[in-house]
């Protein structure tokens, strides 16, 4: 059991602890304990857990030490493993296998992702949960392994009803690697524990060490600790009271040094190995020793040290030759092989090719069951041992050390390592594999281009290596550096390749690469590429990939203006994602949906989708969700687009990519145009299509701001450059029919009507209408009408023009484009005659109105004015020709737009 004590002058953080506890009732709550190295975080954990425990939790417990952290999913088997039976019986098998294997509870053939593993702890919880409150209680939370705060970061931040807590203890200045604040909210409990009084110290001492205890030692304790209670207990408890040591470090040497010798097996052996079990000590009376001594304790059936820096002062203390050998001694007895060989390495004393070896194969290990970070200190370790005169075994060793850092986010250190590899005269597919690396790293298009085709031009690189490189060639040369002719061959010949090597996730990538590269160029054979990419993606529904073929072709259809079938392909792949637990893919589809809803009007369902986004979405992908977002506050209006473009525009993606600085760019000029700075707006808005013919496969995404941006030029009278923009489409609306050719007809007619050339931009603007109208692009055909409504108010036709505008207040109404609503509403305003006097509504007419636009019928609004339904009905014919409307519908709309005045 937890060493429990009572708790000296800790009344108001025992006071938080409840509070916590009651929270646990209705929902999740998070108690973050923070202080200073023995202040006494884990003491007033442990007496949060027996609160949680009276209340009726279910307590799952991990104290991880600083040795474990390369440990992938240590902390994690910690909390899970009492009840893994419970769990794993409950979950599906994809969560079941994959969550067994990354605790190594079962063995696994197929890699272990950490998304899944992520996605089966949080399954695992709310299963718990509806039995009982549960509670995860981490320990040192600041040496919790990256795997396991991954997988519970990813839990937690999903909690909604659930009654799941969290408790964890954090040395002062270390981050929340759970990220409870964002996670819980208000539901999240921050206590920072102070260094007790002067009082409470000498309760402490008194109770703890010597009741007679003389207060000027106390006083003297006290100052030398500032009121930290661990460090109090070892100045009192150091040999010589009247030399106290200078600091916490001198104190626990001097703990250690005068610590029975008969403990001393013991404490080493637990200083190397870690926490273990009573029964993996030889020597019972070393252990005995060391408890009495009060420098090991026994919690939960389970030996460790009192404090962390007891630990690491132990393993310091340790001779080298001493403890390689205790570290040979544990990795004879380790039960995986992960765990012996990383004692192996801590043992060598030397390279050693045998050891460098077994490190390389539990590096694989560790990779395939999703702990990249564990993976990646195992094969740093094999590139440590490995002979330097076997330089091709370090180089290829090297780039395996970049892989698992790279999966494990550490960009910065896989670059050091591939720069290395690279300077270090690796040829072949080392050299290639390192070249790969360094492009995806790159922070511009052309760089990694150039990369990529050296890596393509190293001699050995064909079959697998030679697909892979070279479909990632072919997308980063098309997709970003805008040369799709030339990327088009490259991915054919990459499918050629991938179709030798019979690797079914290679041939996938290689054929959505050729697709998407045929579409750019207009080759007719796109559609087949993307039904043999499906097709082969089908076959293989557990392979991960990068650029999964649904969603290729579906920002394909997209870009036609085929909004249905896109959004079939999405909610097929979220399918396959949420299977396979995803979570990355299931960002990034709430990004591509939110696209989707932009282009077709639904603005509301993409903010919501943009905001569950940028949840995860780090990096490039947020940079990504970011512009998404300016451009959708920028057509409402919203300031904060402002907030959005500076982010982006701050952002290394940004700085290194054109096409991105001058969205943020847009996202400014739509704010403009809605405060009506017609210039600016033009300015602004202008950047962005003069980009498409480099944009590669985002051309389609910039072609769909041109009829914005048109306006704006037309508006500010900038006739040559709206021409010039609208040519850009024109060029290309065909290969993206049927959105293509209507968008073109728009942009003609403005361009014509800004030129005084009224009666021609009619035929242009009604041939856009038409097609439109058949899209549901709400965005697009609002502005039509009020470009074709202004064109036939100008024409003298009052009457048509109003029913156009009426309808594009109506349309910019449902998007909550207020800017474009409002002039929409001020070309109706003119577009009305202005009514005489006697034409004005009478009083009963207002009346009526504002009856019949609640819905009642004539016979209900005679009733209520206690007249005949004749009268309403004269009344309403009136009231008609007054307002220019034609229906009951249109009368109601007016009414609710606060067009005609119904108040008494």
């Amino acid at each position: 059991m937890l060493e429990r004590h009572e708790l000296v002058g800790r009344e108001s953080e025992t006071g938080a602890a409840q509070t916590w506890v009651d929270l646990l009732v209705d929902g999740p709550a998070a108690l973050v304990v923070r202080g200073d190295p023995g202040i006494g975080k884990t003491s007033l954990w442990a007496a949060a857990i027996e609160l949680a425990t009276t209340a009726g939790a279910l307590v799952l417990v991990s104290r991880p030490v600083e040795a474990e952290m390369p440990l992938g999913y240590a902390g994690l088997g910690d909390l899970l493993e009492p009840v893994a039976d419970r769990v794993l019986a409950a979950l599906t098998e994809p969560l079941a296998a994959d969550l067994a294997a990354a605790l190594l509870l079962r063995d696994g053939s197929a890699p272990s992702d950490p998304l899944v593993v992520a996605r089966a702890t949080l399954a695992a919880l709310r299963g718990l949960a509806e039995q009982s409150p549960v509670v995860v209680a981490v320990d040192d939370g600041q040496w919790l392994d990256p795997a396991s705060a991954r997988a519970l970061a990813f839990a937690v931040r999903r909690l909604s009803s659930e009654r799941v807590g969290v408790l964890l203890a954090l040395r002062a200045g270390a981050p929340d690697p759970l990220d409870c604040g964002a996670a819980f909210g208000e539901r999240a409990l921050d206590l920072d524990v102070r260094p007790l009084s002067l009082g409470a110290t000498a309760h402490l001492l008194r109770s703890r060490v010597d009741p007679q205890t003389a207060r000027r030692t106390v006083q003297r304790i006290h100052q030398r600790s500032g009121g930290n209670p661990f460090y109090s207990l070892h100045l009192a408890r150091a040999p010589d009271p009247d030399g106290l040591p200078t600091s916490l470090r001198e104190a626990i040497e001097s703990r250690l040094v005068s610590a029975d010798p008969a403990a001393l097996p013991a404490l080493e052996r637990t200083a190397v190995v870690g926490p273990a079990g009573r029964g993996s000590y030889d020597d019972g009376g070393a252990l005995d020793a060391a408890v009495a001594a009060g420098l090991l304790v026994e919690d939960r059936d389970e030996v460790r040290f009192a404090h962390p820096l007891l630990a690491t002062a132990a393993y310091e203390r340790i001779t080298t030759t001493r403890r390689r050998d205790l570290h040979r001694q544990a990795a004879a007895a380790s039960q995986g092989a992960e765990e012996s060989a990383r004692h192996l390495a801590l043992a060598a004393d030397g390279p050693d090719p045998a050891t460098a070896a077994l490190l390389e194969e539990a590096a694989r290990l560790a990779g395939t069951r999703g702990a990249p970070e564990a993976a990646a200190e195992l094969a740093g370790h094999a590139v440590r041992l490995t002979p330097e005169d076997d330089g091709p075994a370090r180089l290829r060793r090297m780039t395996d050390t970049a892989d698992h850092l790279v999966r494990a986010g550490d960009e910065p250190a896989a670059a050091a390592l591939v720069e290395q590899v690279l300077a270090g005269g690796a040829t072949g597919p080392v050299r290639a594999r390192a070249l790969v690396h360094s492009a995806l790293l790159a922070a511009d298009a052309a760089t990694a281009v150039a990369l990529l085709e050296e890596a393509v031009a190293e001699p050995g690189v064909d079959g697998l290596l030679g697909a892979q490189t070279l479909a990632l060639l072919a997308w980063q040369r098309g997709a970003w550096l805008g040369d799709a002719r030339t990327a088009f061959a490259e991915a054919v010949a990459a499918v050629a390749l991938a179709e030798k090597a019979d690797d079914v996730g290679t041939l996938v990538v290689a054929l959505t690469t050729a697709g998407l590269m045929a579409s750019i160029v207009a080759d007719p054979r796109a559609e087949d590429y993307f039904r043999r990419a499906l097709e082969a993606a089908d076959r293989a529904p557990d392979v991960s990939l990068d650029r999964p073929p649904r969603i290729a072709y579906a920002q394909l259809l997209i870009w036609r203006g085929d909004w249905e079938p896109a959004a079939a392909l999405f909610a097929a792949e979220r399918q396959v994602a949420e299977r396979r637990g995803d979570e990355g893919s299931l960002m990034r589809l709430d990004l591509f949906g939110a696209g989707l809803a932009l282009r077709r009007g639904r603005w509301d369902e993409a903010d919501e989708l943009l905001v569950a986004a940028l949840g995860d979405a780090r990096g490039y992908w947020r940079v990504i969700a970011l512009v998404q977002r300016a451009f959708l506050r920028g057509r409402r209006g919203d300031p904060s687009a402002a907030a959005d473009a500076a982010e982006i525009a701050a952002s290394p993606f940004a700085r290194a990519d054109p096409v991105l600085a001058a969205s943020a760019d847009h996202a400014l000029g739509l704010l403009a145009a809605a405060r009506r700075d017609v210039t600016a707006a033009a300015d602004l808005l202008s950047r962005l299509p003069r980009l498409i013919d480099g944009a590669g496969a985002r051309a389609a995404d910039l072609l769909a701001v041109v009829p914005e941006t048109v306006a704006a030029l037309v508006e500010a009278g900038q006739q040559d450059e709206a021409a010039a923009v609208t040519d850009l489409l024109v060029q290309r609306c065909e290969q993206f029919a049927p959105w293509g050719p209507p968008a073109a007809e728009l942009c003609r007619g403005l361009v014509l009507g800004g030129a005084g050339d009224t009666a021609a931009a009619l035929g242009h603007l009604a041939a856009a209408r038409a097609g439109i109208e058949a899209l549901d692009a709400p965005w697009e055909l609002g502005q039509v009408l009020v470009a074709e409504g202004s064109a036939l108010r100008r024409l003298g036709r009052r009457n048509d023009a109003a029913a156009l505008l009426e309808s594009a207040v109506a349309l910019f109404a449902g998007l909550g484009a207020d800017p474009a609503r409002d002039r929409a509403r001020d070309e109706l305003a003119r577009a009305r005659p202005r009514p005489r006097s006697t034409d004005l509504p009478t009083a009963a007419e207002r009346r009526v109105a504002a009856l019949v636009s609640t819905g009642l019928t004539n016979k209900e609004v005679a009733a209520q004015l206690f007249t005949s339904v004749a009268t309403v009905e004269a009344h309403l014919t009136r009231l008609y020709s007054k307002v220019g409307v034609r229906s009951r519908t249109q009368l109601a709309r007016r009414v609710a737009e606060g067009l005609l005045d119904v108040e008494q």
